[in-house]
């Protein structure tokens, strides 16, 4: 039933009370993933909806309750979960199918699988509103109360009050592609210890990434199981939340070198900006930060 990995093993650096506290995974949180999922989503191959899964909860919520808990808190992530359906569709009104853009790919994932995801993202997404090692304050998404129109004021905010100054603010925007095929495991790993996440949390997203398997339909046809190497699925309920850890580490590097230099980030999509009456020294540092960052 489940799959197997190598387990992290802990060190005296690492002992309970001196990682990040992480808070025992209640009933309350089992039923909200569970009752607030479009039921209307389609289904992955086992045909298992989350309306089922809700008309279950309320009959067997003893069970699902203590499944839920023992996996995340055993670090278990089950190996028929590891398998995704992805489907690919032909865009309307296309002149060339040759091309990859002509193209609409969507994933079918487990529901049992999206409940687990949940819990997981909702205290991750809690865990760094208490804690400020977590994430940076200017990550935005997945967060609550920090949304696209978030960064939208707050730059509108530091442009009038530039403006008020005389002075001048240089932007550059950044949307950097493909971002989650290129997450490293080894290093989230790496930086999930180095924020002294529990060890079993970490053990479970190391599972949780390691070893996925998709089924790809297309024309009606459907293709042998293949592995695939991305480390973060970008469809997947945590992969917001990780990849905001997984890059944190790139903004407080610009501001250690760049003590002017602001930032605003929506996920892949990146803003950097700074005041200051030199335009060409603000371009030029601009610049500077987006190859330490970025190349």
């Amino acid at each position: 039933m489940y799959s197997s990995f190598s387990k992290i093993q802990i060190n005296e650096e690492l002992l309970l009370n001196e990682c990040i506290q992480w808070l025992r995974v209640i009933k309350e949180e089992i039923k909200h993933a569970i009752n607030f999922s479009a039921f209307r989503k389609a289904l992955e191959s086992d045909d298992m909806s989350f309306a089922i899964i809700q008309w279950a909860y309320k009959t067997i919520l003893k069970i699902l309750n203590l499944v839920y808990s023992d996996l995340i808190k055993n670090d278990y992530h089950s190996k028929i979960w590891h398998k995704d359906m992805r489907i690919v569709l032909k865009k309307s009104d296309k002149s060339n199918y040759s091309i990859s853009k002509t193209y609409r790919i969507i994933t079918l994932l487990n529901c049992l699988n999206k409940v687990a995801e949940k819990i997981i993202a909702v205290q991750l997404s809690y865990t760094a509103e208490i804690n400020d090692k977590l994430l940076n304050f200017d990550q935005m998404r997945d967060r609550k109360q920090r949304s696209a129109i978030n960064i939208i004021l707050n730059l509108v905010h530091d442009a009038q009050m530039t403006k008020s100054r005389e002075n001048t603010l240089i932007c550059l925007l950044l949307d950097v592609k493909e971002v989650f095929d290129h997450v490293a495991l080894k290093q989230l790993i790496k930086i999930l210890i180095k924020l002294r996440i529990l060890i079993n949390l970490i053990n479970w997203i190391k599972c949780f990434l390691q070893n996925r398997i998709i089924d790809l339909a297309f024309d009606d046809k459907r293709q042998k199981s293949k592995k695939i190497s991305t480390e973060i699925l970008q469809d997947s309920f945590i992969s917001l939340i990780l990849f905001l850890i997984y890059i944190q580490y790139l903004f407080s590097k610009i501001h250690a070198k760049f003590e002017n230099l602001q930032s605003l980030s929506y996920i892949d999509d990146v803003t950097l900006y700074i005041e200051r009456r030199n335009i060409d020294k603000n371009v030029k540092m601009l610049k500077n930060a987006a190859k330490i960052a970025f190349i």
